[in-house]
Formats: structure tokens, sequence, C-alpha cells
């Protein structure tokens, strides 16, 4: 057993020492004296010093080219470093160096690490700016980057937030480990940027579809942009320009599912989504959604979002909903809900709302409801409300109700109410509010707070007992009355709407022309409408107290003569001479006399 376990030792050791000294090739140190000689005799030279063989392709070498090298102290891969310059790649085995047609790649790592504190820095971008290569530091500082050229020289750029940018040169084709420095910034000379709202990586759906490293790389570098003709990716990240997709403007960008990129200056379509950091311009169509960091000119399509955090100069259509964080200067189409933070210089089409925080000039079209926060001027339609927070200079259309916050100057027709704080214009809907009105308001309920109001009662020659409320202003008013009249027999219960006009004749005397519609209860629920014009001579005894009295002429329709019992019969009635009568209809000249207050 102890013989074995000799044995056994014997070997390891051997064997170890055999991959020590292999691996040793590389590093042994020759002397070299050449000077215009082929190739094929400078190799077998270095290893007859160095007592190894080379294995090679002669296919990938040219034996024949004549090269000069003197050197007393240089290892063996620096000089084949200074033979073939990165074409040619070197791999040990047993007592060979074999040597390969490089890939084409080579790489660069190291370590990171703060200048003052001499710790390793986490999430430090390393990029090569030419070659769009970048990587991240691990969480010991630690970075490898690809770089795809070895005849080429390359500068590394290493960015971090809150540190200087620092570049370094690197010479090429050689594969090196470095140890960087980068330097704290100093705030005091730091300037501030106020920005009105964060990138694209802060929306939610930044944060769903970017990873933490994509994240990281572009607050690391966030001055380092360039263009390129064209790219193709299939998620952020996986695509021609790799971790460096975020740095980069397309004139022409597919991204198969998703994409992220500095910005478009021609037409990006994506499958699923597109990201874009910076301006789109002037094609940007997504399967499911758009987001944008920058201003969008053009037009921007997708089937399901569209998210600016700038303006939009153009056309915005989605399935659902666009949404805006600046101003825009074009159309927004949405199936749903339109949003535009600042101001809308066109036209808003949603399905259910459109949102404006500041001014429309333009129009809103909605299936539900349109909101200007600030001046409205043009069109606004909603099947159910349009409210203008400040002046409408325009036309208001809702079914249900239509509100200017301050000064109405133009149309407001709803199925409802109206509202304006000050009128300039016209209202038409079954109830009209407004707080002054040098406008017309056309409804059955017309309230203008300091505006015409006035309770009236009167006698006519049908009904001993009328009550009366108007309510507008001087221009135009609206009247609600109900009169009744209980004489025995005789019976008539009336109500009815109508709308006057007072023309001021002095100080206290006015004409009050007024046209009213009313229905007469008979004991029976036939028709029997009475039209009634009639012009008021009104004498003004205080502001808040007036009489009035003047001629009127009836037009009376029904349906039938047959009154109920106690029911007046005949309409006006004896000792009123008509102007025209026959079994349904009558007209006559009549009067009324009465007193109003407020």
């Amino acid at each position: 057993m102890f013989r074995f376990n000799k044995l056994l030792l014997v070997i390891i050791f051997a064997l170890f020492s055999h991959i020590a000294v292999a691996q040793q090739l590389l590093n042994k140190i020759v002397a070299i004296q050449a000077n215009k000689k082929p190739v094929k005799e400078v190799l077998k030279s270095i290893g007859k010093e160095g007592n190894f063989y080379f294995s090679y392709n002669s296919n990938i070498i040219r034996e024949d080219s004549l090269v000069t090298i003197n050197s007393n102290n240089k290892t063996v891969r620096q000089l084949l470093d200074l033979l073939f310059d990165g074409s040619i790649e070197y791999k040990e085995k047993d007592n060979y160096i074999i040597l390969q047609r490089s890939p084409g790649y080579w790489y660069i790592s190291g370590y990171i690490v703060d200048e003052t504190t001499g710790e390793r820095i986490e999430n430090a971008s390393v990029y090569e700016k030419n070659q769009l290569v970048a990587s991240l530091t691990n969480a010991q500082g630690y970075f490898k980057l690809k770089l795809k050229d070895r005849m080429q020289p390359a500068t590394l750029s290493i960015s971090k937030a809150w540190y200087s940018d620092t570049s370094l040169s690197v010479k090429p084709g050689a594969e090196q480990e470095l140890t960087l420095s980068i330097a704290p910034k100093s705030f005091a000379l730091d300037s501030i940027v106020i920005s009105p709202h964060s990138g694209v990586e802060d929306t939610w759906l930044g944060k769903f579809f970017l990873s933490g490293k994509q994240k990281m790389q572009s607050l690391n570098i966030n001055k380092f942009f360039v263009e390129m003709p064209y790219q193709a990716s299939v998620l952020p990240g996986i695509g021609t320009h790799g971790k460096m997709g975020g740095q980069v403007t397309n004139k022409i960008s597919f991204n198969i599912f998703g994409g992220y990129a500095a910005g478009v200056e021609g037409v990006e379509v994506g499958g699923l989504f597109n990201i874009v950091k910076n301006e789109a311009k002037y094609t940007q169509i997504a399967g499911l959604f758009n987001v944008t960091g920058g201003r969008v000119t053009g037009a921007q399509i997708a089937g399901l979002y569209n998210h600016v955090l700038d303006s939009m100069d153009g056309v915005q259509v989605a399935g659902l909903s666009n949404m805006l964080l600046g101003s825009a200067y074009g159309a927004q189409i949405a199936g749903l809900y339109n949003h535009v933070q600042y101001d809308v210089d066109g036209t808003q089409i949603a399905g259910l709302t459109n949102y404006t925080r500041l001014k429309t000039d333009g129009a809103q079209i909605a299936g539900l409801t349109n909101y200007t926060g600030g001046d409205a001027d043009g069109v606004q339609i909603g099947g159910l409300a349009n409210l203008g927070a400040r002046n409408v200079d325009g036309t208001q259309i809702a079914g249900l109700g239509n509100i200017a916050g301050k000064e109405m100057n133009g149309v407001q027709i709803a199925g409802l109410f109206n509202y304006a704080r000050k009128l300039d214009g016209v209202q038409i809907g079954i109830i009209n509010i407004a707080d002054t009105s040098s406008g017309y308001s056309i409804g059955i309920l017309n309230l203008v707070r300091k505006g015409y109001h006035k309770l009236s009662y009167s006698i006519n020659e049908l009904t001993r007992y009328n009550a009366t409320f108007k309510a507008g202003n001087k221009k135009l008013y609206s009247i609600l009355l109900g009169g009744w009249n209980g004489d025995g027999a005789n019976k008539v219960v009336t109500w009815g709407y109508g709308m006057g006009t007072e023309v001021s004749l002095t100080k206290h005397l006015s004409i009050n022309p007024e046209l009213t519609a009313q229905y007469l209860f008979l004991g029976e629920w036939n028709v029997n409408n009475l039209m009634k014009l009639q012009a008021d001579l009104t004498y003004h005894i205080t502001p808040y107290l007036a009489i009035y009295a003047g001629p009127s002429i009836s037009l009376y329709v029904a349906e039938s003569t047959i009154a109920a019992e106690g029911f007046r019969t005949q309409i006006p009635g004896n000792g009123v001479r008509s102007l025209y009568r026959d079994e349904t209809t009558a007209s006559w000249i009549g009067g009324h006399v009465g007193i109003s207050i407020f």
C-alpha cells in the first residue's frame, strides 16, 4: 500500500511539472538575431533557442516573407506579436506552440478602481466608441471587453455616474489585463440640469422591458451618441449594435420583438415595441407600443400605446391610448384615451376621453368626455360632457353638459345643461347657467346669477291667478308660468313655457314683448294648446318692484270641445270677442295686468 501511494505521488508530481513547463513556453526569454530572413527560418531559430517546436498550417503564414528582429530579452509571446501583429493566435500543447489564424476579435480585461480610495468600482461602463462595444464592471470591478478588429488601434473609455470620464489608448491585437483608475467629479464645479421629466428607462414600460444593466449603461454614458445607417435587433441588447444600441441613432431600424435605441431619423418598425431615448423621425410603427424620450416628428403608430416624454409634431395613432408629456402639433387618434400635458394645436379624437392640461387650439372629439385645462379655441364634441377650464372661444356640443370655466364666446349645445361663468355667445340646453351674461340662453330654465330674475303675479281674461318666473338677461329671458281659475263651473288649470325680452324706454319705463306656449287642463288629458303673444308696458318702481299691463293676442287649438264637469266648456269664455272661432280653434285679443318682484 505504501509503495502504491508513493508511486501515485510521483506520477502526479511529474504530471504537474509537465503542465507547468508547457505553460511556460510563451513566457520563455530567448535571444534572436535575424536580419531580413524568411519567417520560416526565424520561427525555427526561436524554437531552437527555446527548445520547443512550432506547429502551423503553411497556408496561413507567408513563410518566405523577410523580417528583421534583433532581441536578447524578449519573451516568445512578445517576439510572435512583433512577427504577426495580432493576425495569429498562439496555443501551447506539450512541447509545441500551435499557430492559428486569429478569429478577428480579441479581449481586453481588467479592473476599474477609484483613484482616491483605490476601491474597485461596480457598474462602471467600459466601451470602445468606434467599434460600439461595451462592458459593465461586476461587483469586484472586473470587466472583459470583446474587440472586433485586431489590426485597428482601440481607445477605451470609462464612464460612471458621479465620476469624470476617462479614456486610454491600448495596443491593438494583444490581449491584456489592465487596472484603470477614475476620479470622482468635483460637484462644486459641476452644472446641474433640471429636466421636466425623467428618461424612458424610468417609464413603467422601460422598467419592465429594460434590464438593470441597460439602465445603468444609459446613466453612465449619457453624453456619447453616434449615428448609423441601420440596425436590426431581436430584443434590447441583442442586435447589430449589442450593448451600445442605446447610444446609436439609426436611419433604418428593424426590431423583431423589440428594440432600444438613442434615436431614429428615418423608419423604425418593431414587432412588439420600440424604445427610443431621444428624438424619433419620421415613422415609428410597433405592434404593441412605442416609447420615445425626445420629440416625435412624423407618424407614430402602435397597436396599443404611444408614450412620448416630449412633444409631437405629426400624427399619433394608437389602438388604446396616446400619452404626450409635451405639446401636440397635429393629430392624436386613440381607441380610448389621448393625453397631452401641455398644449394641443390640432385635433384629438378618442373613443372615450381627450385630456389637454393647458391650451387647445383645434378640435377635441370623444365618445365620452373632453377636457382642456387652459383656453379652448375651436370645437369640443363629447358624447357625455365637455369641460374648458378657462376661456372657450368656439363650439361645445355634448349629450349631457358643457362647462366653460371662465368666458364662453361661441356656442354651447347640450342635451341637459350648459354652464359658463361669463356668457358672450349662445347656450342651448334644458338648463343654462351663467354668472354673468351678455349673450343668449335658450332653454327651459336659464339662470344668470348676476342677470335678470323676476317673479310675477298677474290676472288675464282666461285665468284669475297666474304666477310667472322669468330668468336670463334683458336680451333674452325664459318664462315658466302656471295659472288657475277655480270659479264654479269655469275651472281652468294652465302651465307652460315662453321667452321674452326687455327694451328700456326710460329709466323707469320699459316694454317687454313675450311669447308663451301653454297647456290647458280642462278635466281630461286632451290636446288643448294655447299660444300667446303679449307686449307688457312695465313701470319699475324700484329695481326690485314693478307693475305692468298690456294687450295680448291668443291662438287656441283643442282636440275636443267637450269638457269635464266643473271645467270651462268654452275658451276663452263669455264676454271676450273672438277674432276667429270654429269647433276646435279660436283666436282673440285679450289683456292682463300684474306685479313683479326681484
